[in-house]
Order: C-alpha cells, then sequence, then structure tokens
C-alpha cells in the first residue's frame, strides 16, 4: 500500500505495473481476503503501525475485484481511469501536440508494439496499453529467472522507452507544469 501511494506519486506508469502485479497477487489467493489477512499481509506489512491501513487496502481490492467480475482478468477501475488517462495524453501528443519527440518513440516501438500484440490476446488494444502488458510480462519473467533473449530485450526497450516518456509527460500534466498551447 504505501509502495503503492510512493510510486502513483513519482512514477504512473511503475505504479500501474505494481499494481498489476498486486492484482495479479490478489487473484492468486482467489480474492480470498482471510487468506490475505492470514498469509500475505503480515509478509508485507512495514510496520505494525500500518496494520488496519493494510488490511483495509487489500480488503477493499478483494470487494471491487469481485464486484467488478474481474476475479480472472482486467484491471481495477482506478487502474483503467489512469490508463484512460494515458490514452487521451498519447492522442494529444501526436495529434493535438504534435509531439516530434513522442512521434519518433512510437514509430520506433510500433513494429516491437504490432509483434507483441500478435503473439498475445492483445490484437486490437491501444499501444499504450500493449506496451504496459509487455512490460508487466517482462517483470514476471525476470521474477521467475527465465531468461530473455537479447533480441526480445531490445524490442521490449523501445516500448520502456515509449512508456518512460508519457510518464514524465503525465507526471507533467498532472502537476500543472505541462503547457499545452493550441494557438
Amino acid at each position: 500500500m504505501l509502495i503503492a501511494e510512493q510510486k502513483r506519486k513519482e512514477n504512473i506508469i511503475e505504479y500501474l505495473l505494481y499494481m498489476y502485479q498486486i492484482e495479479d497477487i490478489v487473484r492468486s489467493m482467489h480474492c480470498d481476503y482471510e487468506r490475505i489477512k492470514t498469509s500475505l499481509i503480515p509478509s508485507v506489512l512495514p510496520n505494525p503501525s500500518f496494520l488496519l491501513q493494510y488490511e483495509r487496502w487489500y480488503e477493499d481490492i478483494c470487494k471491487e475485484l469481485k464486484r467488478s467480475g474481474k476475479t480472472q482478468k482486467g484491471h481495477l477501475y482506478e487502474l483503467e481511469e489512469v490508463f484512460a488517462e494515458l490514452t487521451l495524453l498519447h492522442r494529444t501528443l501526436l495529434e493535438i501536440m504534435i509531439d516530434e519527440k513522442y512521434k519518433v518513440l512510437v514509430e520506433n516501438a510500433l513494429p516491437s508494439i504490432e509483434e507483441f500484440s500478435s503473439k498475445s490476446t492483445l490484437v486490437n488494444a491501444h499501444p499504450i496499453e500493449v506496451c504496459l502488458h509487455a512490460m508487466n510480462m517482462k517483470l514476471q519473467l525476470k521474477l521467475r529467472k527465465q531468461e530473455i533473449t537479447a533480441e526480445t530485450d531490445a524490442a521490449m526497450d523501445s516500448m520502456r522507452i515509449l512508456l518512460s516518456y508519457i510518464g514524465r509527460e503525465y507526471a507533467k500534466m498532472k502537476s500543472g507544469k505541462w503547457g499545452i498551447n493550441l494557438n
């Protein structure tokens, strides 16, 4: 919970990837709050003074995943909202602001995005969603200590760079330091 709050403030892309991991962990425990309370929370609790906050946070995640029918796949509503903001920002950078640097990053990543998309269930997904899922997959492979080929790593690097850029632009936008001049 504290990590999620920190990541949300500092890096929205890391926040989304972290929360995808949390969703996966909660799902692996079948959204069973009592099981999470007894076996997961004690292992991640940084300090006993945060116990009630952590319990409430995980309980809310379980409830929302159940309520929204996302106990098998899909994302929490809050994450979907952030993703919607990122897709709008993506479009704004390309079509309204005509950010040349961003355009080049998208063009560089596009072959990797299309290849990853075609090999997954994300055939008609937004490019930012594909990039996020690719980074999540890379993280999963690293956690499992599975080999990532140099070719795959290079392909994912172009997506990582794209996400990094849009993440910085998102932070500027949210802080009010992002100027948009339409004239």
